[in-house]
């Protein structure tokens, strides 16, 4: 991951205006500058650095009118990346209008017979790599000297050397993110999947009410038509089996007469039922007991006698009857 000192690190100028930023369809890669003075004086010390980007600032903007400090990104030897206009915007260093639409400008801080660093190479990989995420189809990394029309030695031959081996073309492990890249983007994810399942929670938890309500209600209401529905089909189906004598007159029967209300002002009485008639009595004498005989059991009139048998002579084999006595 590459680290860019922002343009107050070397006390930069505001740009006056600017073209904008590149558009992403256009770009097709990026190409590597140097400073190109002819000085053998080395730039190493960051304030060495800062001060030379300030000095070509005040070229661009005074003597050639330009808007800003030509480049978008600039690599000392220290491996130090220099934000300038910036990887988004638009750059004013290759060549015409064209030339700047379709590529991005790189300025390596080298000397003449200088050789980049392994320092100065890492990080223009890491911003190379960068530039493509930001504009994927800009995967070409040319000289200067291979673009500009009229001709040109930058980036000088060894950085040109460079380029043709490869030592600036970024490898799998710049194009893949660090560890503290990815915890980044992690916590980033969760952070921002958190913040809208909280959302969703609240959008959701109003009409997911008012549905569950509303299905209730619809059950109910259900309930209510299928028991009308049941009591119909039994109502059909007891009719259909019912006799043809069944009455079908339904009307509810009128209620028995009560009678007059009893008059809370009269004596209370009491019912007794009526007295049951008692049969007639014969009093006329029977003229069977005149001679004083008493009448028998079953009340039917005494025999004639006839000579009773001599006392103390009883029938022989038989037991004497004791003398009945009148019932009383």
């Amino acid at each position: 991951m590459v680290t860019y000192l922002p343009r107050s690190a070397w006390n930069a100028r505001p740009p006056n205006g600017g073209p904008g930023n590149l558009t992403v369809s256009r770009v097709q890669g990026a190409v590597i500058h140097w400073p190109g003075t002819g000085s053998t004086s080395v730039i190493h010390s960051k304030a060495a650095v800062a001060s030379a980007l300030r000095g070509w600032q005040n070229f661009h903007m005074d003597d050639r009118g330009w808007s800003d400090i030509a480049y978008q990104i600039a690599v000392d030897q220290a491996g130090r990346a220099w934000t300038l206009r910036g990887l988004r915007t638009q750059s004013g260093a290759n060549g015409n209008n064209d030339l700047n639409e379709r590529y991005g400008a790189i300025l390596l801080v080298l000397v003449t017979g200088e050789q980049p660093t392994a320092a100065m190479k890492a990080t223009t990989r890491g911003v190379i790599a960068d530039f493509r995420r930001f504009f994927p189809r800009g995967t070409a990394i040319r000289p200067h000297s291979a673009v500009r029309p009229d001709g040109t030695d930058c980036p000088g031959p060894a950085a040109r050397a460079a380029i043709a081996r490869g030592d600036f073309t970024p490898t799998s492990s710049e194009d893949d993110m660090t560890p503290a890249q990815m915890q980044e983007l992690k916590n980033f994810i969760e952070a921002r999947s958190q913040a809208y399942a909280l959302w969703v929670h609240r959008q959701l938890r109003t009409d997911l009410s008012a549905v569950v309500k509303a299905y209730a209600l619809d059950i109910k209401n259900y309930e209510r038509q299928t028991d009308a529905a049941d009591a119909q089909r039994a109502a059909a189906a007891v009719w259909a089996t019912a006799p043809d004598n069944f009455p079908t007159n339904t009307e509810p029967k009128p209620a028995p007469d009560p009678g007059p209300e009893p008059d809370p002002s009269a004596e209370p009485y009491l019912l007794l039922p009526e007295p049951e008639e008692l049969p007639t009595v014969d009093t006329t004498p029977d003229a069977s007991l005149a001679d004083g005989s008493a009448p028998a059991a079953d009340g039917s009139a005494p025999a004639a006698s006839a000579d009773p048998e001599p006392a103390g002579q009883p029938e022989s084999g038989s037991d004497p009857e004791p003398n009945p006595s009148p019932q009383q």
